[in-house]
């Protein structure tokens, strides 16, 4: 069953280098179509010149694309709509009217309080980062180690675990491998 993503820009009209809002849409589709590509239903496209959307065959997948998005597009924030069943553009409205960055949905009413619960436990988490906070959480995402992230960033271990640990990135990290395990559990086949 596929997942769809719908994601906005918050604050698009309001940046102060509005040129670059596009290009930093269009790498960070080439990199989700690539990084998920495995798992694509959709391909990830830009639409409304401050917006992406794309669809992944396995929901089990969604919270990790989300962050994954999120690390690409950082410093700006993303909100976010994610619908198993159903239109991603409206849970991404529902999650713009309740002032989250990101809203499930399709999961039945249970399975979506659940996994809305925990995004809006993340949520100040993700808000509250500074540029060197998002600059850790993208290298250590890629990188095989600590060590190689702190060598790129140019700082020492404990630099980049302080960063690491100011960002809540394993809060965040054990979040996302939450609400996997309830789609893994919740759309496993009885038999």
């Amino acid at each position: 069953m596929p997942a769809g993503i719908y994601a906005d820009v918050i604050g698009s009209r309001q940046l102060d280098n509005p040129e670059t809002l596009l290009p930093a849409l269009g790498e960070a589709v080439r990199q989700l179509n690539k990084l998920f590509s495995p798992s694509i239903a959709a391909p990830f496209e830009v639409a409304y010149d401050d917006a992406l959307h794309g669809a992944l065959t396995d929901p089990v997948q969604t919270p990790l694309c989300v962050s994954v998005m999120r690390e690409l597009l950082a410093p700006l924030q993303v909100r976010v709509g994610v619908a198993v069943e159903g239109s991603a553009e409206d849970a991404f409205v529902a999650a713009w009217h309740e002032d989250r960055l990101v809203h499930y949905s399709g999961s039945g009413a249970a399975g979506d309080l659940l996994l809305n619960a925990y995004s809006g436990l993340v949520d100040p988490l993700v808000r509250d980062r500074s540029d060197a906070e998002w600059q850790a959480v993208r290298a250590v995402r890629g990188h095989e180690t600590r060590a190689a992230a702190a060598s790129e960033l140019g700082i020492d271990a404990r630099k980049l675990s302080d960063l690491l640990s100011a960002a809540h990135w394993q809060e965040v990290e054990d979040a996302d491998a939450t609400i996997a395990a309830y789609f893994a559990l919740a759309l496993a086949d009885p038999d």
